[in-house]
């Protein structure tokens, strides 16, 4: 059912994991320290996506040290988790986001969108104005890559489930599939978990922080075995 139109400025959250516990499924083929400096790029490449689609209230949850001066000399509000759930350091996220600008909307956004382009994130923010909870899902349809939120309503950051089949989760509890219907926004949906899915990013055009990263690793010939595939939202 479509809502009244919500026309309040959004805030961001994004969460990463400890890198050294980060995008562990790249491992067999990318060395630790790439792989460090993957996230932390894909990273980049994600906030400025956000910042060029006009969202310029960002907070970054970690308990990396690394990713929160990445996320600062981005542009970011960081804030230090040392948790090691993912729904929680969002809640912390948006708590730290809402003290600073009470009267926004949120965005939990992925922090693995290297391929994400501030126009296509700007249709996302204004398609979901139309709705109280809404979200996008991961290239695979089980995943959650965003998740807009009016935190003003009963339970609004209640309805946090991201991790395996998130998707489905979050539909559940009341938010709305933003590209249901069409093939809109594959770039938004293109999370990175795999060889394959960086080198399907890249198909699609890596940021510049990613590409860089990635013109060193040499991936064009490798993939991942049949069935590697990781968790949905493991960020």
């Amino acid at each position: 059912m479509m809502e009244s139109m919500d026309t309040r400025a959004v805030a961001v959250v994004i969460a990463v994991k400890r890198l050294d516990a980060a995008k562990t499924r790249l491992t067999p083929v990318i060395a630790a320290d790439d792989r460090r400096a993957l996230v932390l790029a894909m990273l980049t490449d994600t906030i400025a996506a956000a910042r060029g689609a006009g969202l310029h209230q960002l907070v970054v949850v970690s308990p990396d040290s690394s990713v929160a001066a990445v996320a600062l000399d981005a542009g970011a509000t960081t804030v230090v988790d040392d948790g090691e759930v993912l729904n929680d350091a969002f809640a912390i996220g948006i708590e730290h986001a809402l003290s600073m600008w009470p009267d926004n909307r949120i965005l939990v956004l992925q922090a693995d969108l290297p391929a994400a382009r501030p126009a296509s994130l700007h249709a996302a923010v204004a398609r979901s104005a139309q709705h109280e909870r809404s979200y996008i899902p991961d290239h695979s349809g089980t995943g959650t890559t965003a998740l807009f939120l009016n935190v003003d309503m009963p339970g609004g950051a209640d309805v946090l489930r991201f991790g395996v089949n998130s998707a489905s989760e979050h539909r559940g509890r009341g938010a709305v599939d933003l590209t249901a219907g069409a093939d809109r926004w594959p770039d938004l949906r293109m999370d990175v978990d795999t060889v394959d899915d960086l080198l399907t990013a890249q198909h699609i055009g890596l940021g510049g922080a990613t590409s860089l990263v990635v013109s060193g690793l040499q991936l064009h010939e490798q993939t991942q075995t049949p069935g590697a595939t990781a968790p949905a939202d493991g960020s």
